[in-house]
């Protein structure tokens, strides 16, 4: 899929469309995103999730979000064959990304995440004051059949101007700009993703 060492025209491509509007949205092959959504509900079956937290940023009576987690690491417990081979891929989207913009990126953070029905992540900032050292955000889809009428679209903004509205479905990363706005609807079903930054 990505490849550290070859940032070829389909790459470029995508990352053209990031540097011009803030966002782009990379397709992914299908057998890789089904893996990692099987990953995903055997985390979630075996009770590995915990509730998500705010940035010290946030004020902590605000409930701006409901969803849970499941944080990922190299060194982490319940690691599967597909989470090793995501971060080989993050990695190498790392090395393109530093490639491309010619910036210092150090490493990247992930988490799969999943919101049951009714839950939401209300606008918020993926970078601040207090943690400004995220560049980019991604999310990686693990939905089947997702329609409108699910919900638990991503929305992007402007100036709370909507800039971008996308359907969590399977197949796409969604890759932006970690200072952009963006929430989470409320969703009326189960919604899985893989959902990270990258770093300086």
């Amino acid at each position: 899929m990505f490849s550290a060492n070859n940032l070829d025209q389909f790459l470029i491509k995508y990352f053209e469309e990031l540097n011009r509007q803030s966002w782009t949205l990379i397709p992914i092959p299908m057998d890789f995103a089904l893996q990692l959504q099987n990953s995903a509900k055997e985390k979630r079956h075996s009770n590995q999730f915990k509730q998500a937290g705010i940035t010290q940023s946030v004020k902590p009576q605000l409930n701006i979000r409901n969803d849970q987690i499941f944080w990922l690491d190299q060194t982490t417990t319940y690691q599967t064959p597909i989470d090793r081979l995501a971060f080989e891929q993050l990695e190498a989207l790392t090395q393109c990304l530093k490639n491309y913009f010619r910036i210092s990126l150090t490493e990247f953070e992930c988490h799969y995440a999943v919101f049951e029905a009714g839950h939401y992540y209300q606008k918020h900032l993926d970078t601040t004051h207090e943690n400004n050292k995220r560049i980019f955000s991604f999310v990686i889809y693990l939905n089947e059949n997702w329609e409108p009428h699910d919900g638990g679209q991503l929305i992007g903004y402007t100036q709370n101007k909507k800039i971008f509205e996308i359907l969590p479905r399977m197949g796409h990363m969604m890759l932006f700009k970690s200072d952009l706005e963006h929430e989470v609807l409320a969703t009326h079903k189960t919604r899985y993703s893989l959902t990270g930054w990258i770093r300086r």
